[in-house]
């Protein structure tokens, strides 16, 4: 079995160096799909974090973080100074000041992401897996950690909201790249196999074939089949049964395109 992607702390945040910027991947073909820099889609500082207090101070991912109570709750607190990062590879989260601290989370251990609407303005909302759904025993095993993603100067007169929905936009295209964690039954996906994501992408090519342009591996589970991964050659116009109205009595149903 393939071990689940993990939530990574980091003590130094991403720099442009390491991102290949999204224009940039638009206005040409890769050279090489191995070893090529994450595609960054979006990009966001200022922000501000809503989470659990117990939660943040239990989990060693999150030690360093500077927090401040939310409120009269003291169930919440602040974590201000926010920097977000939603690339091909990761979904990073980073605290700028009073210390630099973050982590990097794969997007299948993102349980649910959407928008809301938190202090007033609109938010983010983001269940992410603390633990390995796999490795307990019941459901209320598992340990989410619910967090709230606010707009730079959500509490001021004029928010900047807009970057919230370009946030969320890039989230859903960065996690359609990535197999979901779990399936309906709990059972674990094979991560290895081509299509398991539902998409093959330029992101993640090399994941599904070598360098000679051979698939590798499965699709879903099942061997490749027959053929699979093959190039026909067109046929040449007027051979039989290609491409002619009324063949085989399929009149007037199909067109050569």
């Amino acid at each position: 079995m393939n071990s689940a992607p993990t939530i990574r702390q980091s003590m130094a945040p991403p720099t442009d160096a390491d991102f290949t910027p999204l224009q940039e991947h638009q206005e040409q073909t890769p050279s090489t799909f191995y070893g090529a820099k994450p595609v960054l889609y979006s990009h966001h500082t200022g922000l501000t974090l809503i989470a659990s207090k117990t939660k943040l101070r239990s989990e060693p991912l999150f030690e360093g973080l500077h927090t401040e109570l939310e409120g009269a709750d003291e169930g919440d607190v602040l974590v201000r100074d926010i920097e977000v990062w939603v690339s091909s590879e990761h979904f990073t989260v980073f605290q700028m000041t009073p210390a630099k601290v973050g982590v990097h989370i794969p997007y299948p251990k993102i349980a649910l992401h959407g928008l809301c609407q938190s202090k007033g303005v609109d938010a983010l909302l983001m269940n992410v897996y603390l633990n390995d759904p796999e490795t307990v025993n019941s459901a209320e095993d598992i340990d989410v950690l619910e967090m709230v993603l606010l707009p730079p100067q959500f509490d001021r007169q004029d928010p900047q909201t807009a970057c919230i929905k370009e946030i969320f936009q890039a989230l859903n295209t960065c996690a359609d790249m990535h197999p979901d964690m779990y399936d309906d039954e709990g059972q674990e996906p094979d991560f290895s196999a081509p299509g398991a994501s539902g998409w093959i992408t330029a992101e993640n090519m090399d994941e599904y074939v070598d360098e000679e342009g051979n698939f590798v591996g499965t699709v879903i589970g099942e061997e490749l089949g027959p053929g699979a991964g093959t190039v026909r050659e067109r046929e040449e116009e007027g051979e039989e049964g290609e491409g002619v109205n009324g063949v085989n009595g399929h009149e007037e149903k199909y067109q050569r395109t």
